[in-house]
């Protein structure tokens, strides 16, 4: 009897210790059912996959690396402004050489050596998610042409930003990533090129909710909920790793200005004015750009050498104000240091002409100042004191004008100025710009210029009508 008592438990004990062991290898493999307790739950797939998590691991690498490329171009850019700074001092006449000079060498390069690296880089991205797009125009060649591209017009006196080709070099550094992950892959290139592109915009701006935005209302334009998780994570990373390596800052310092009351209004005039001019902006390089591109080789590059020289008189005549990214003017404007007559006019006509030659660089930057210098010249049409709010609506509604994403231009701004007190009247002014830049121009800068490097349809040969489709 003891003996029978004995089997029974050790049977028991055996049962107990088997189930155990296969509510542990289902744990292992993402069930938990224990009906004792009814409890009945599947962990997701890509929660427990190792495949998946390893997927992950790449993109955060991805992500860090767009951050690092980020602040290291950045610091590059500002070496470039430092030497033509320096070449500046030395000589006031030395761009009437050096920038025509430097813009041929850089609309050499980028049509002979690197091509694709021309212009801004955001039309290319957005182009390149496209199926079958992105192997041209996102390729490291037109990467290291971004950089290379960009510094020489830097250099040269340009009115060219580096944000826009970092939104590019994030994109290419993204779809590289993408080629090596393992399947089950749960991101599309399509996902990734997305997340690249807004980590460039997060952390060349350090306004990773801006990152976000633009994703959604400029980059992707259809977005999907699968692209969530990657689009935040590269944001975030990107963000987080270049604030590491640069430290916090404001792009355009912080500034606590507000508008009360009936104050609020200005913004409705000054986002029409500001947002005409935007769209006027953007109608500019559209059809100059198409008018450009009809030339002849010889009489392009001899148009480049004299947008260089036109760009170099302006130079020369603003104390060298208009060289550049414009940064340093529209702080100026912030502050009320600026001395410079008629600025948002001059820096309008070098940002275009910048931009028809051809040469690598951005526009966000240039964006900012001219809708800057608009914003400081209403102050004195309407004889008021709220000057650095005045700038900050001139800001984003020139920005909402030009580049048609009304809620990232609120969003780039108060980030960059650490400003939340504007909001609504920055709300305000940017709806209203957008829509006084569509009576201007109907077309959208950054989409117009991506359907150009979308693949041109084969016309159907005459007399050969194309085939009904299932004949044979």
């Amino acid at each position: 009897m003891p003996r029978s008592d004995d089997e029974k438990r050790y049977r028991e004990l055996k049962a107990y210790t088997e189930e155990v062991v296969r509510q542990l290898n289902e744990i292992r493999r993402g069930h938990i059912h224990i009906e004792s307790l009814n409890i009945k739950y599947d962990f997701p797939e890509e929660a427990i996959s190792y495949h998946h998590w390893r997927n992950r691991i790449y993109i955060f690498i991805a992500a860090s690396l767009i951050g690092l490329v980020a602040v290291g171009f950045a610091s590059l850019s500002d070496t470039s402004i430092h030497l033509f700074e320096i070449l500046y001092d030395i000589e006031p006449r030395l761009p009437f050489v050096i920038t025509p000079l430097g813009l041929l060498l850089a609309k050499w390069l980028t049509e002979r050596v690197f091509k694709g690296a021309e212009g801004s880089g955001i039309p290319q991205v957005i182009a390149a998610m496209t199926p079958g797009q992105s192997e041209k125009l996102l390729s490291f060649r037109a990467g290291i042409g971004k950089v290379i591209g960009t510094n020489i017009a830097l250099i040269a006196g340009a009115s060219v930003g580096r944000e826009g080709p970092t939104v590019q070099i994030g994109a290419i550094i993204a779809r590289f990533f993408s080629k090596i992950l393992r399947a089950p892959v749960m991101y599309s290139e399509r996902s990734l090129i997305l997340a690249g592109g807004a980590s460039g915009v997060s952390a060349a701006f350090n306004t990773p909710i801006a990152g976000i935005v633009f994703a959604i209302e400029e980059l992707g334009k259809s977005f999907y909920e699968r692209e969530t998780s990657i689009l935040l994570m590269s944001i975030v990373v990107s963000g987080l790793c270049a604030l590491s390596l640069s430290g916090p800052y404001f792009y355009f310092g912080s500034t606590q200005v507000g508008l009360m009351g009936w104050e609020q209004m200005y913004a409705i005039p000054i986002g029409f004015l500001t947002g005409l001019s935007g769209g006027f902006f953007s109608l500019t390089l559209i059809k100059g750009s198409l008018w450009v591109q009809k030339q002849s080789t010889k009489k392009a590059y001899a148009l480049t050498f004299v947008f260089g020289l036109i760009i170099a008189a302006i130079g020369y005549y603003t104390n060298g104000a208009t060289f550049g990214t414009g940064y340093g003017e529209a702080k100026a404007l912030l502050e009320g240091t600026s001395q410079v007559q008629h600025y948002s006019a001059f820096k309008f006509v070098v940002t275009a002409l910048s931009y028809l030659s051809g040469v690598p660089g951005g526009i966000f930057a240039p964006t900012l100042s001219i809708g800057a210098g608009i914003g400081s010249w209403l102050t004195d049409v309407f004889h008021t004191t709220h000057s650095q709010a005045f700038v900050l609506l001139g800001m984003v509604s020139f920005f909402a004008g030009v580049i048609r994403s009304p809620i990232t231009a609120v969003i780039i701004v108060s980030e960059m100025t650490h400003n939340h007190l504007l909001l609504l009247p920055l709300l305000m002014a940017s709806l209203v710009a957008y829509g006084a830049a569509r009576l201007t121009s109907k077309e959208s800068l950054y989409h117009t210029f991506a359907m150009r490097y979308s693949p041109k349809p084969h016309p159907t040969p005459a007399g050969d009508p194309e085939k009904p489709k299932g004949d044979s």
